[in-house]
């Protein structure tokens, strides 16, 4: 198994993916899997913070794909695919996707990916694919009223070190076709909470309105507005999305915020 070739795991860190990138950048092989109980500045998108108290699970893993710099959009999108499953074989919870990163149960967000790419030219060096999950966090320690945790929805506590093995089986099995082109989106359509649906996109002070069609082959969401115009929605750290209902969706297609 590539992924877990070799551990690093630590009680706290800045982040996990600040640990695998310095390790990166001095030339440790694919496969290094760090881990950590606690962050004291995990991160997200849009350079949000991620609450990281003891008892989440917390996880980078470094790879070195032969893959252009743009690539890393749809690794971002896609890889929510096999962290979800890795969820629903060890707790039973199927849980939903929500581009670009985010993965919820029942609305309210349980985790979340965040690529790191360092590029050579316009080539892949390295990659960092970070995962942030609330499994057995308190909600008081999550500082998120929107989030949830795995615990709390089983009503019992999970165990981390069978969902860390689950995780990172499916993440080998999702590398290997993506180094192929050979990806299965079905499961990721499948789980997705916002393809099919009126969503609105805020990008600074503009907000886009309109039905998600499909994702393109880099990861991008295609968009549909009322008037019939197709945008494409592509920039991971500056985008934000909720579900609206159809008859919200009337109006202007952009409009300032």
């Amino acid at each position: 198994m590539l992924l877990g070739r070799r551990f690093v795991r630590r009680e706290e860190v800045t982040s996990t993916n600040d640990v695998a990138k310095a390790l990166g950048k001095e030339g440790e092989p694919e496969g290094l899997v760090v881990v950590a109980r606690r962050q004291s500045a995990g991160r997200g998108r849009m350079g949000r913070t991620w609450s990281s108290p003891s008892g989440g699970l917390y996880v980078s893993v470094l790879l070195r794909p032969r893959l252009e710099a743009d690539a890393v959009l749809r690794m971002t999108v896609l890889s929510c695919a096999p962290v979800a499953k890795a969820i629903e074989e060890v707790t039973g919870i199927r849980p939903e996707l929500k581009w670009p990163n985010d993965i919820l149960v029942g609305g309210r967000k349980v985790g979340g990916i965040l690529v790191e790419g360092v590029s050579v030219g316009k080539e892949l060096d390295f990659v960092v694919l970070g995962i942030g999950l609330n499994v057995n966090s308190s909600q008081e320690g999550l500082d998120a009223p929107e989030a949830t945790t795995l615990s709390a929805v089983l009503g019992r506590e999970v165990e981390t070190e069978i969902l860390l093995t689950s995780l990172l089986r499916h993440l080998e099995a999702f590398y290997t076709s993506l180094k192929a082109d050979e990806v299965d989106e079905d499961d990721y359509k499948e789980m997705s909470c916002i393809l099919g649906n009126w969503v609105e996109a805020r990008m600074g002070n503009q907000t886009l309105r309109g039905k998600a069609l499909y994702l393109d082959h880099e990861g991008g969401l295609v968009l549909r507005s009322e008037e019939g115009l197709i945008f494409r929605l592509a920039s991971v750290n500056e985008t934000s999305i909720k579900i609206t209902k159809e008859e919200e969706n009337e109006g202007s297609l952009l409009r300032k915020t």
